[in-house]
């Protein structure tokens, strides 16, 4: 049976409330510290080119129908490519994303994607977002992805300088440049 356009809604419009709630308490409980163990960042070229080759497949055949075919969003899926997008995920590791895919999506068969189409997937949006490739395949493990923080910079101190510069011109009225 294939659901309605409404019932795909819901799940989506569902879905993304339980992954702001995790978010939010992620953030909450996560402050700004990197998480325990955290040797690495996506910038240091976690997936192999390979890999996000692979992942532009099964991406093709899982996530367009809702991101788009260039996963930059649709009706029914929202954007995850942009700088917009690595800072909404730049409280969570590599290994809680690669958690949330798996876990939730595609919206309208969750739990269906194996743990290496996911690893995948994941690099292919990690390449879409500019991120380096390495030598190495990303691994099809959440422990071993909770090593790799989300940062929208490749120095992440660039995140927490722009931070306070927003503060600031916030606080005088300067207009960002």
């Amino acid at each position: 049976m294939i659901p309605s356009p409404w019932t795909r809604r819901l799940v989506v419009a569902a879905s993304l409330w339980a992954l702001l709630a995790l978010r939010a308490a992620v953030a909450g409980s996560a402050q700004t510290a990197a998480p325990p163990g955290a040797d690495s960042t996506v910038w240091s070229g976690v997936y192999s080119a390979e890999q996000a080759k692979r992942g532009e497949a099964s991406a093709n055949r899982s996530c367009a129908k809702c991101h788009n075919a260039d996963l930059t969003g649709g009706q029914d899926g929202p954007s995850l490519v942009g700088r917009e997008t690595l800072d909404a995920w730049s409280t969570l590791t590599l290994g809680e994303l690669f958690d949330r895919i798996k876990t939730t999506m595609p919206a309208d068969a969750p739990q269906t994607l194996s743990a290496q189409e996911t690893a995948d997937i994941l690099a292919y949006v990690l390449s879409l977002n500019r991120c380096p490739p390495g030598e190495k395949d990303l691994p099809s493990d959440a422990a071993a992805l909770g090593r790799v923080r989300i940062t929208s910079h490749p120095d992440p101190r660039q995140d927490v300088c722009e931070a306070r510069s927003s503060d600031e011109r916030s606080r005088s009225n300067i207009p960002a440049p």
